[in-house]
């Protein structure tokens, strides 16, 4: 059921995202600061043209703005427990990432691509997001690692996020993710007591599925194109979900 008030929240957050004011977004849609407030609060709704219209300032679809995306996009198909840290063995379907994406085979050498990789500005990513078409919510920051337990020059490093379409602005890289199985964990405290940490980075995971919990649990990296993902529940980028892209032996 549509939920006039949760859509209020989700302009608001949009629009922070954007970091536009109410003044400002109202400017570029031609309805008065009243109006962005009144839909904000959830008092009432935009007509359809100046929802198509804030869809395409905010550059997400509408139907993320009406939630009426494709809901439980991933299907947990199995959960394992060891001690009380929780592995979820993940069922993702095809996806599409968009962002600033860093490819090895276009740096001279690995010291040069890894460099590049620590010092993409804050800006340049920015930028990149503030382009994206069709974001899905809820929208998380997401590091791409392409290739990395495979040669150097196979690799990239990409930030990106989760969105509907390849079809994006010029300077937004896109990565498409065929559907896979993944390994999902996440950053609390008792999967970070596994690796000897009060609290543990998201890649600090990564070692310890290849290492250990794939092996004991009979899987193996994926070859399909899927590829380790670091996704961020906060702005800060503090916690978030381990994904590594599996097959069963």
């Amino acid at each position: 059921m549509f939920n006039q008030i949760d859509f209020g929240k989700r302009v608001k957050a949009f629009r922070l995202k954007k970091n536009y004011s109410q003044k400002e977004l109202a400017l570029r849609i031609g309805v008065s600061e009243q109006a962005v407030s009144k839909w904000e609060n959830g008092e009432c709704l935009p007509d359809v043209y100046n929802l198509k219209l804030l869809a395409q300032i905010l550059h997400i679809s509408v139907d993320s703005l009406l939630d009426t995306e494709m809901r439980n996009r991933e299907k947990a198909v199995e959960i394992i427990t060891i001690g009380g840290a929780r592995f979820e063995i993940v069922e993702k379907p095809e996806t599409v990432f968009a962002g600033k994406i860093i490819y090895a085979k276009d740096y001279e050498n690995e010291d040069s691509f890894y460099s590049a990789t620590d010092s993409v500005p804050e800006d340049e990513k920015k930028e990149a997001f503030d382009k994206l078409k069709g974001g899905v919510l809820p929208i998380y920051d997401i590091t791409l690692s392409v290739n990395f337990w495979l040669s150097v020059d196979r690799r990239a490093y990409g930030f990106v996020r989760e969105v509907m379409t390849e079809d994006q602005p010029d300077g937004v890289d896109v990565y498409k993710m065929p559907a896979s199985l993944f390994i999902r964990a996440y950053t609390d405290k008792a999967t970070s007591q596994l690796i000897c940490r009060e609290q543990c980075e998201i890649w600090e995971l990564f070692s310890y599925i290849r290492d250990y919990f794939m092996p004991a649990y009979g899987f193996k990296m994926a070859e399909n194109g899927a590829q380790e993902m670091e996704v961020f529940d906060t702005l800060e980028h503090k916690s978030g979900y381990a994904y590594m892209p599996v097959e069963r032996k």
